[in-house]
């Protein structure tokens, strides 16, 4: 039995969006296996990240900032 799980991405060439994605893994040459994982690992560290509030007016708005 195998130690990895295979999960496939399908890109639909007729939607331009998709299309210029295919073409810019194939064009760079990247790695699509290692590219997705670094994506996932990213969106991961960005969901985990608090959120901060780094101003507060004196009229009762904030900013906040969603990560870094």
């Amino acid at each position: 039995m195998s130690n990895k799980k295979v999960k496939s991405v399908s890109f639909n060439i007729t939607n331009p969006q998709e299309k210029e994605f295919l073409e810019r893994m194939e064009k760079e040459k990247l790695e699509f296996s290692g590219y997705v994982k670094e994506l996932i690992f990213a969106d991961v560290q960005r969901r985990n990240t608090p959120l901060k509030i780094v101003q507060r007016s004196s009229s009762g708005g904030i900013k906040i900032v969603v990560g870094k």
